[in-house]
């Protein structure tokens, strides 16, 4: 078991490549929009299935760090969770919406401010920020999973995870191409929702943290996450259903590479067992997800400067830039989590 590992410098690890892969993964798709031939097109596809899985990780990381150091009594999980979570999504919903303001050339004034944050309390918000959505409604039911996790057994865990991949990937997928059959509608009749996408991945990530996997198991799941991305990347040509079905956060070729990864950097790619080492890694990740946060400021700016994602060839640069956004927005995550008091309800 893990528990103790409250400077397992892996998971640091594995989220600061997570935040990478997310950052890739938003860049190609924004680029597929700008995209003038077919074959930058294809590039920037072949990226977007390379990373889906970056945003199933994020849950995962973010469930490892909850459920196994987080709040477990419901006040703790709305003043330490909820809130910082909230106040997250507003700062930054509004900040965004005042640079994209003052980038088109408009003046600050407070109620451009005010009107920004009721925007972002609403959902009206820049794309990259609607993965703080779900995350919140996971932090409001956190004191349950929290709970369960806590109280049940390591085959309980296993069934609930069973259940969320079943009703969450396998079966949506399958009734994809049965619209008409019994599986779709029984699904639409059972109405199983607790166990769906988003919550699976909460707990999965604490599961591969908190437990330690066998030789074959891991070798298995190494090998279901390989299917995973051929799944993926070649799900549409080999049975259909369009690209959207594959690619989708809750596809099972998505979810499969999603926990392959985080098996593999919890016993392959962790780092050294060297003390300070694990320490320095695990503080990259308490505040890397800011990166994540603050990446498409950069982008903002370089669109105003005439940059584009599609401005030089895309198997080269997409990934570059994706690296010098990470490079630029480290530093600032860096120094707003320095502020105190304030510092990690903005990163």
């Amino acid at each position: 078991m893990a528990r103790g590992e409250r400077n397992a410098g892996w998971s640091g690890f594995f989220l600061t490549f997570t935040v990478f892969a997310a950052i890739l993964l938003l860049l190609a798709r924004e680029g597929q929009g700008e995209a003038v031939s077919a074959g930058a097109r294809q590039v920037l596809v072949i990226y977007e299935g390379l990373t889906c899985w970056a945003v199933p990780a994020l849950f995962m990381s973010w469930g490892m760090a909850a459920l196994e150091e987080g709040k477990p009594s419901l006040t703790g999980a709305l003043a330490g969770l909820v809130l910082p979570a909230f106040c997250l999504l507003l700062f930054w919903g509004a900040a965004y919406a005042l640079a994209a303001h003052l980038l088109g050339g408009g003046a600050v004034s407070w109620s451009g401010i005010l009107g920004a944050l009721r925007s972002a309390a609403l959902g009206d918000v820049y794309f990259h920020l609607r993965v703080l959505y779900p995350l919140l409604g996971l932090y409001l039911v956190h004191p349950v999973l929290r709970r369960f996790t806590a109280a049940a057994s390591r085959g309980e865990v296993l069934y609930f995870l069973l259940l969320c991949f079943l009703f969450a990937s396998l079966l949506p997928a399958w009734t994809a191409f049965h619209p008409e059959g019994v599986v779709g509608a029984l699904l639409e009749r059972l109405q199983v929702h607790l166990v769906l996408g988003y919550a699976g991945y909460y707990v999965a990530g604490w599961y591969l943290r908190h437990y330690t996997i066998g030789r074959v198991p891991e070798f298995l799941l190494y090998l279901l996450g390989i299917l995973g991305l051929v799944l993926t990347l070649g799900g549409d040509a080999l049975l259909g259903g369009g690209r959207e079905l594959w690619y989708s956060d809750t596809a099972p070729g998505v979810a499969l590479t999603a926990a392959a990864l985080c098996a593999l950097f919890r016993y392959v790619l962790g780092i050294s067992e060297e003390r300070s080492r694990r320490r320095a890694v695990h503080a990259l990740g308490s505040y890397v997800f800011g990166a994540y946060l603050i990446h498409q400021l950069w982008m903002l700016l370089f669109r105003w400067l005439g940059l584009t994602v599609t401005a030089l060839e895309p198997v080269f640069f997409v990934p570059l830039l994706a690296l010098v956004l990470l490079a630029l927005s480290l530093p600032m995550a860096w120094l707003l989590r320095l502020i105190p008091g304030a510092g990690k309800w903005l990163t």
